[in-house]
């Protein structure tokens, strides 16, 4: 399965879609509303077949057809099961119609036409920027809204995602995620942070004071509200786009990516807003998802494993802190800077858990450094 997303036209008849999302909000908090008076009555969930029998008899949509009622339980359904498992820390909660923002078909309700969109049951037709072709069967389309009211339609193909050839040479590195340095590879290169939040900071505080000092209800509120999103918008596609150019790039070069399992969480109980602003967690699933198409293999090692502190000769230095950035081994002699060592000793970890026979770069085999190459991201 492969998708494509494109961007609808913004027209006049954008409301009805409007219209639709605010009906599948209804079904999302009408649903959530029964689940909680059966549980507070029962103590029982309600399972998911249940439902669809419950708003086959009592509920007639007028702008959604069946399937599209039946995937907005299905996503109440996941996210129950989701909080059951423990993957999710609290159960679902109502949501206003200006939040909920997608909807979606499974085999009919619709048609397309080349970059056309026709959903049947309103007779309405809607056109999108045909940015790439598509071709094979269409399994499922979405239709999503993002918080600037601009509208995405997704069409999810059964096809094989396509996968890039590339000369398995047996190179591999290992990645240490930093503060100051957005990450350290174990051959030496350093990725400068770019820092996308803090570049536009200042102008997302005047904007915040603009908004906030607007009446409420008025149509000045609802564009300063709007400029505001617009930014936050502009910080995500600029944080994302970075993201997968950086993905691109290293499963061109490795064909084994070693990195801690971190625990973000926990982190950003410390540094907030500045490992918000770093994202690592989104980069490393886009990386798995790039290292798929490549055939690269991405392998997490245990986040207690002291990478920073353990020499190469045994030696392991508990009285290390967070301020020393280079130490030396009482044992050997050799001299550690804290993240390329860090990253090196990640690589060894992994690929002693693997068993692969990789080898690691050749830079990255010996255990005193002096200076190393710093690759500023553009």
């Amino acid at each position: 399965m492969i998708s494509y997303k494109y961007k609808l036209y913004r027209t006049k008849k954008t409301k009805h879609l409007d219209k639709m999302l605010r009906e599948a909000c209804y079904v999302w908090n009408h649903a959530l509303a029964l689940q909680k008076r059966y549980y507070k009555l029962y103590h029982k969930y309600i399972p998911r077949f249940t439902m669809y029998k419950h708003f086959s008899k009592c509920y007639k949509p007028t702008l959604l057809n069946c399937q599209t009622v039946r995937e907005v339980l299905d996503r109440l359904d996941i996210s129950y099961k989701r909080f059951f498992k423990h993957d999710a820390k609290r159960p679902p909660k109502f949501k206003k119609a200006i939040e909920f923002g997608s909807f979606a078909f499974q085999q009919n309700g619709y048609s397309l036409s080349g970059n056309e969109f026709v959903i049947n049951k309103i007779k309405k037709s809607f056109k999108f920027s045909l940015s790439r072709p598509y071709d094979g069967k269409v399994k499922r389309v979405s239709v999503k809204r993002n918080k600037l009211g601009e509208y995405f339609i997704v069409l999810c193909l059964d096809k094989q995602a396509e996968s890039y050839g590339k000369s398995h040479d047996g190179a591999s590195v290992g990645i240490d995620f930093g503060l100051k340095k957005y990450m350290t590879l174990s051959d030496g290169r350093e990725i400068d942070n770019p820092q996308f939040l803090k570049t536009d900071l200042l102008e997302l505080r005047r904007r915040s004071r603009n908004l906030s000092k607007c009446k409420k209800g008025s149509n000045n509120r609802k564009r300063k509200k709007l400029e505001l999103e617009r930014l936050y918008q502009n910080i995500v596609n600029k944080r994302s786009d970075f993201q997968w150019k950086m993905a691109h790039e290293l499963c061109k070069r490795y064909d084994l990516i070693c990195l801690e399992d971190l625990n973000l969480e926990g982190m950003k109980r410390n540094w907030g807003r500045k490992m918000s602003d770093l994202a690592h967690g989104d980069f490393v699933v886009k990386l798995e998802h790039v290292a798929k198409k490549y055939g690269v293999q991405v392998h997490k090692i245990d986040r207690f494993f002291p990478s920073s502190r353990l020499c190469t000769c045994g030696y392991k230095n508990d009285k290390l802190s967070l301020s020393d950035r280079v130490w030396t081994c009482p044992i050997c002699g050799a001299v550690h800077p804290r993240d390329l060592f860090a990253a090196e000793n990640i690589l060894r970890q992994g690929i002693a858990e693997l068993g692969s026979g990789s080898k690691p770069s050749e830079q990255s085999q010996g255990c005193s450094h002096v200076s190393h190459p710093t690759i500023p991201c553009k």
